[in-house]
């Protein structure tokens, strides 16, 4: 089970640039598709022919306009996928900062503050994840689950480990430069995103079960 778990995780990768490249592509596929403009009827057309041909026109000019509100439709959803990943992706490092502020001051553990900043950082790693990574079957997603419970003498060194694996993540050179295609560093990305979702899940809830002791 664990060489198989193994083998999932690294055929696991993701690339923004890659994602972000083929939601414009689609955001735009309509427009490219319009047909070109019509100049009418041949020369001698009959009656029939030219009603015909005014038939047909009216018919294209239904379709370019559906397909323009289309692609306005995917340019707003396009949009807003990049936006969305932008401010996750921000916010899991601002997170990530405030709780090395908090360990390098050897501040005592707060156990409601770290499931608030553990929950938030594995919702945006979670939707960073659907927008960013293909997705993955529930079978291998359970077997990719690994549930751990954290005493308390574990949670700093828990948390230690979920700030590293952030700054791994955010520092990949595939995301400073998504248009260089580079298999291995997209592949620990992708693994990299995983290990956050995980981490993040079991300090949520070990410190949950903690408090409530």
């Amino acid at each position: 089970m664990k060489h198989h778990r193994s083998r999932l995780i690294s055929r696991i990768s993701l690339s923004l640039g890659a994602i972000l490249s083929l939601l414009i592509f689609m955001a735009s596929a309509a427009l490219a598709q319009q047909p070109p403009g019509q100049i009418g009827p041949p020369p001698g057309a009959t009656p029939k022919e030219q009603s015909q041909d005014r038939q047909s026109r009216e018919f294209r000019l239904r379709n370019v306009e559906r397909d323009a509100s289309k692609a306005q439709v995917n340019q707003q959803r396009l949009k807003a996928a990049i936006d969305i990943v932008k401010q996750d992706f921000k916010r899991i490092q601002i997170v990530r900062n405030e709780m090395v502020d908090d360990l390098v001051a050897q501040k005592p553990l707060d156990y409601k503050l770290i499931a608030e900043r553990a929950g938030e950082i594995n919702k945006r790693a979670h939707r960073l994840k659907t927008f960013m990574m293909q997705p993955i079957s529930e079978e291998q997603e359970k077997e990719l689950k690994h549930e751990i419970d954290y005493k308390h003498e574990e949670i700093k060194a828990a948390l230690i480990k979920l700030c590293n694996t952030i700054y791994k993540f955010t520092e990949n050179p595939i995301l400073k430069t998504p248009d260089v295609v580079d298999v291995e560093q997209s592949g620990k990305a992708g693994r990299d995103l995983l290990s956050i979702i995980e981490l993040s899940d079991n300090i949520k809830r070990s410190v949950e079960k903690l408090g409530q002791e």
